[in-house]
Formats: C-alpha cells, structure tokens, sequence
C-alpha cells in the first residue's frame, strides 16, 4: 500500500512538471524550407483508416483528406498534396511546392478519428540562403572602394570588413545598404573605402546568415607590377547543421558547394575528442577515390562530378561515428568547407534510462517518508516528555500547552493529505486523531 501510494505522488508530481513545461500541450514543431524549392511540413499519427486529414494555415483551410470543397486559400490549391500511400502508413505530412515568402507562419494538421481530434502545429520559416559573393574595386565615387555586394537573399546577411595584415576596426570605413525587391528578398551592397594607395593589403568581406548556418567570405589584393595592376581574389564558403539518428541506420551527409567547380579536390574528415582522421579523398582530374573508411563510408563519383559530395555512413553506431564530419573542396581561389555534427542514440542506452526511470517512482518518496517518520516519531517522543515534565511541576498550564501541541500538530499533518493520506495516516499518534 505504501509503495503503490507513494508511487502515485512520484506520478502525479512528474505529470504536473510535464503539463507545467508543454502547457499541456504537444510541443510546436519549427521547420525551415528554402525559398523556391519544395518543403515537407510533419505530421504523423496512428493509423485506423477513419480518419479526416486537415491542414490549416493561420486557421484557413488550405488542404482536407477527403478533399473538401472549402477552399479559401487559393494560393495553396495546386501547391499542396498528401500521398494517399502515406496516409495508409499513419504519415499525414504536407508537401508545399516552390515554397514564397508568403508561406511563412503557422500551420495546424488536425487527425480526426470519430469524436476525437488531434491539432500539431508546425511553424514555418522560409530562408533564402546566399548563393554568391561579388568583390570588385569601384571608382564611381570619386575615390576608391572596395565593393561587397550579393543578392536574393532572407533575412539580410551580416557583414563584416578586415584586412589582411590587420587594421584597427575605426579604420574601416564602410557603409552597407540594404534593398528589398519585388519579391521581398534582399540586395545587399557594402563600400569600404580603401586605405591610401597600400598595395600590401587583402581587403577581406565577410557575410554571416542570421541562422548562422552559412559564411561567406571573399579576399581581394592588389599588386602593381610594371605600371600594371594585377587583382587576386578568394572565396571561401562554409556552412554548418546537425543531424541525430539511431544506431543501425544508414545516413546521409550532405556536402554541395555553390560553384559548378571542374578542377577540385574532395576531402571528408571525421572530428572527435579533438582528433581528427581522414575517411576519404577524391581528385577530379584522375576521378579516383581513396576510401579509408571501405565498408562502412561511400562516396559516387558519379553524382560527385554532377555536383553531389554527400557522403553515406552505412549502419551507424554510436560509439564510432559520433562527432563532426567536415567536406572540403578546394579549388583555385575557391574554398568550401561543410561541417555536420552527426547525434547518434544508442538503443542500449534508451533501454537503460527506461529501467532507471521506472525504479524511480517508489523508492525515491518511499526514503523521503521514512525519514520524515523519523523526525515526526521523535518530535512526539519529545513532546510526551515535555508534557509529562510539565505535569509535575505546573498542572494548570499543562493542559493549555497540551492543546496548543496538538493543534499545531493536527494542523502539520493535514497538509500532507493531499499526497494521497500517505504520512497524515501512518504518523498520526494516539489521542490525535485528524
């Protein structure tokens, strides 16, 4: 009895926190598409093959399984679709072609099943990542700049100037402009006035995404020789994701750089624990590939000429292939570096934390009243005392301080009713019965 009771304050208690930190509802899912290309919005559920399919929109409706006639968003109709095969499988998870700004904000996938309906909200973000840099010296100002500038891009970028050798940040003078089009993306131009006639200097621009997600940055020097001036320029690329799976799956890497690159070297490399090894290589000109990782890492050069590098992990684990992967590609005055961290959950390990959680609910309180009895027990035994000392040697006030007692007692007892009559039952003393 006093297992399953102190069980049941262990329950009620992890419930409470759980309806504190939800609100009682089920967490919101977050999903960033890419401007202009197709997105999948999720929504999953428990098959029975009765069940209503609706997908809302800042609650208008823009998709229903039976199709409905009530088609209030026009600008969705020829845009969304749910593979009929998926819905079979419990998969209600919406396809949104040629995704617009305009698509950002909240979605709703409502199952209902008989009288019982299920709401998931989905709140979509629409980026449009940067897919170029242009450096050039201007000298439409009448003096010389160095020009940074890219397009189509959301949100607008950050951009920062230095120099290679270094200068003093008050030293840059530079101004940045920022211009919607048409279609709400932004053209991005930032001018730094150039320092002097030093020829010494790489004037470096660098753009960050607001994600953080992407770096550009892009170097410029100049160099005089024999009255003729020469222009070098670099960019480099990176960007940055995680992904997390389970131990025995197979996955995929992403690795694309922004250039159509003829003459390049592909590296991949593996990071964990500040150690670094290489797991394979690939040289476009001879188009070999030197897989250290055989058998469990591969890499098509096929799709690789056309422009894919991903790489695919085959039956993953945890202890092996948990860290950051890092893709490489070098070409002249071209540099595109990926990192992925790559999460992997060992069912082992879930199994494990499933046992310790469910040992925790009886034994834990059961501790907390055991010792709570104690200091009760002997808090009585002292007043017992107290008052049988009192009897003695003053009987009028004996009987005042008695009542006293209790009612201070019977009043820290009740309190613990709520948890289920569990300590109010078993410590409450002859002759102070609550």
């Amino acid at each position: 009895m006093m297992k399953r009771t102190a069980a049941h304050i262990w329950t009620r208690v992890l419930f409470t926190w759980f309806l504190v930190e939800t609100d009682g509802k089920i967490p919101d899912v977050h999903v960033t598409c890419q401007y202009s290309e197709d997105c999948v919005l999720p929504c999953s559920f428990s098959p029975s093959g009765r069940e209503e399919i609706r997908w809302f929109r800042h609650d208008v409706l823009i998709y229903a399984h039976p199709q409905s006639t009530k088609w209030h968003e026009q600008l969705f109709r020829s845009r969304t679709s749910v593979p009929d095969d998926a819905l079979s499988l419990g998969n209600a998870s919406l396809l949104l072609q040629r995704c617009v700004l305009s698509d950002r904000g909240r979605y709703r996938c409502q199952v209902t099943t008989g009288e019982k309906t299920n709401d998931y909200i989905i709140l979509l973000k629409v980026e449009a990542p940067i897919r170029s840099v242009n450096l050039e010296v201007t000298r439409l100002s009448g003096f010389e700049e160095v020009k940074c500038s890219t397009y189509e891009v959301y949100p607008a970028p950050h951009i920062f100037w230095s120099t290679d050798p270094p200068t003093p940040v008050e030293k840059l003078k530079y101004t940045t402009r920022k211009m919607p089009d048409e279609q709400g993306l932004y053209i991005i131009e930032s001018k730094l006035k150039r320092l002097g006639q030093r020829s010494d200097l790489s004037y470096i621009c660098t753009m960050n995404s607001s994600s953080a997600a992407q770096m550009w940055t892009a170097s410029l020097a100049e160099t005089v020789q024999n009255n003729v001036t020469f222009e070098s320029k670099v960019y480099s690329f990176s960007t940055w994701m995680e992904i997390n799976s389970t131990e025995g799956q197979d996955i995929t890497i992403p690795c694309r750089s922004p250039w159509n690159l003829q003459n390049f070297t592909l590296t991949w490399s593996f990071t964990r624990a500040d150690t670094s090894t290489i797991i394979c290589t690939y040289d476009s000109k001879t188009q070999l590939i030197s897989n250290l990782w055989n058998g469990t890492a591969q890499l098509d050069p096929q799709r690789v000429q056309q422009g894919d590098r991903s790489l695919r992990l085959l039956a993953v684990q945890s202890l092996e292939h948990m860290g950051t992967y890092t893709c490489n590609i070098s070409a002249s005055q071209r540099n595109h570096m990926g990192q992925t961290r790559v999460n992997i959950t060992s069912q082992r390990a879930e199994s494990k934390d499933l046992k310790v959680v469910s040992s925790r609910p009886w034994w834990i309180p059961l501790v907390v009243v055991i010792v709570l009895g104690i200091v009760m027990a002997a808090a009585i035994v002292g007043i017992v005392k107290l008052q049988k000392k009192s009897s003695r040697s003053k009987p009028t006030g004996t009987a005042k301080y008695s009542k006293e007692v209790k009612g201070k007692l019977m009043n820290y007892l009740i309190l613990y009713r709520g948890h289920g009559g569990l300590i109010s039952t078993w410590l409450t003393p002859p002759g102070l019965g609550v």
